[in-house]
């Protein structure tokens, strides 16, 4: 009876078995029957053989093999970026002690040259500060003169007047005070002005500190702030109305060739041009020159740990026979030793983890480099065939007693009829259907 459903030659479409791909001889009777009443799939199969617990997998198995697919091929080069991470340049200074690179603009970086540039320091920019007197910390705070109760200074930052409130009790030593202070000025953050106390435990003393949030001179001639007591005597206990260090902008010239020019600052983050930009550490010159960009490596291999971690989930998730996870397990394990050499170690349920600072320490010193471009090239290539099978077909690593997609192979090759076709239909809703027919 089964026999009379084929026809030789015939090569109908079977959409009822939640497939779009043929089966030689199934007949065009078969297709219209009410097994066919179906939606479609992710894949633009129509499927009644898939419960939607399984579609959820299979899109999920989907999404995370392309995922890992696109990151193992931006990592090769071979992406949508076009460039390796390995093969990525940045502009790097000379003398780290006077300039660092903050940030580039690639695609700008390859029409400039480096080796015209030289940037000259002559001074970095500061924040003021009005580092307080050294008193005894543990002592009596009353007894070392501050006023018992409520207190109130003001801080004045460009003509705007900020007060600030603390209690001074009996018991309170000068540090308890002084840190109360702090933390009173610390929590306003739109005064612009942040607090510290230094305790020197050996000595016995402490101090406090306050200091412009920002670098550079808001008004020429003028401090950034002043402060002065309102209700008790605390600035005049803790000294913090004398201006210790003046703001001051930061000074620079960049010479490209033989044009140069001097610039002004308050802040250490400046542009050289080029898509460039830098931070002032020092005073002193340095140059630029070209390196690895070891942050476009870090990356690439964080993005392909985690989606390879966000493959291993899903094909647990899945179900499956297990092929996958064992697949992806065996690719890590022959790598093992030069994963960890890179900071990147295997946990007992087959995912990755990383050590952020010895990967970027690897990265610093080539390790990273040299696995792009040796023995790190075979586990890239394995990665990307098994991440290919899986995108090309996730029914193939997913729980296939629901779906008739588990006739074909992870490569998307039909399997032998009737054997794998009975077998296969025996476990579905479709199955069913055949067994009517018998």
């Amino acid at each position: 009876m089964i026999g009379s459903s084929f026809r030789a030659g015939n090569s109908t479409w079977a959409s009822g078995l939640g497939l779009n791909t043929p089966l030689p001889g199934l007949s065009r009777g078969m297709q219209n029957s009410p097994l066919n009443r179906s939606q479609n799939n992710l894949f633009g199969q129509n499927t009644v053989a898939t419960s939607p617990a399984l579609r959820n997998s299979l899109s999920q198995l989907g999404n995370a093999a392309n995922a890992l697919l696109q990151n193992l091929n931006n990592l090769q080069g071979t992406g949508r970026i076009g460039t390796s991470p390995f093969d990525a340049t940045r502009p790097v200074a000379t003398n780290t002690d006077v300039l660092s690179i903050r940030s580039f603009d690639e695609s700008r970086l390859r029409t400039a040259n480096l080796s015209n540039f030289s940037i000259e320091v002559n001074q970095i920019a500061t924040a003021q500060q009005n580092e307080g007197a050294t008193i005894s910390a543990s002592g009596n705070a009353v007894a070392e003169g501050f006023t018992l109760g409520n207190n109130r200074m003001a801080i004045t930052v460009d003509n705007r007047r900020f007060e600030v409130s603390f209690n001074v009790a009996a018991g309170d030593s000068t540090i308890d005070v002084q840190r109360r202070i702090a933390d009173a000025i610390n929590a306003r953050s739109d005064i612009g002005v942040s607090a510290s106390v230094t305790h020197n435990s050996i000595g016995g003393t402490s101090s406090l500190t306050l200091s412009s949030s920002e670098t550079g001179i808001r008004t020429a001639g003028q401090p950034n702030f002043t402060v002065s007591d309102v209700i008790g005597n605390a600035v005049a206990v803790t000294g913090v109305s004398e201006v210790t260090q003046e703001a001051q902008n930061a000074e620079y010239r960049i010479i490209r060739g033989a044009q140069s020019g001097t610039h002004v600052s308050r802040s250490n983050d400046i542009d050289l041009g080029n898509g460039i930009s830098a931070t002032l550490t020092g005073e002193g010159t340095s140059g630029l020159t070209t390196g690895s960009d070891t942050t476009a490596q870090v990356n690439a291999f964080r993005n392909m740990v985690n989606s390879f971690n966000a493959l291993m989930r899903s094909a647990r998730d899945a179900g499956g026979n297990g092929n996958l996870e064992r697949e992806l397990n065996a690719a890590t394990q022959s790598f093992r030793t030069t994963l960890s050499r890179m900071g990147i170690s295997l946990n007992p349920n087959g995912t990755m983890s990383i050590d952020e600072s010895r990967l970027r320490q690897a990265a610093e010193e080539g390790d990273l480099q040299r696995f792009g471009t040796r023995t790190g090239t075979t586990f890239l290539s394995r990665l990307t065939r098994t991440a290919e099978s899986v995108s090309r077909n996730p029914a193939a690593f997913a729980d296939s007693r629901n779906s008739a997609a588990s006739m074909f192979d992870a490569n998307s090759r039909f399997l032998s009829l009737p054997t794998q076709l009975s077998r296969n239909m025996r476990n579905s809703n479709a199955g069913m259907f055949f067994n009517t027919l018998r």
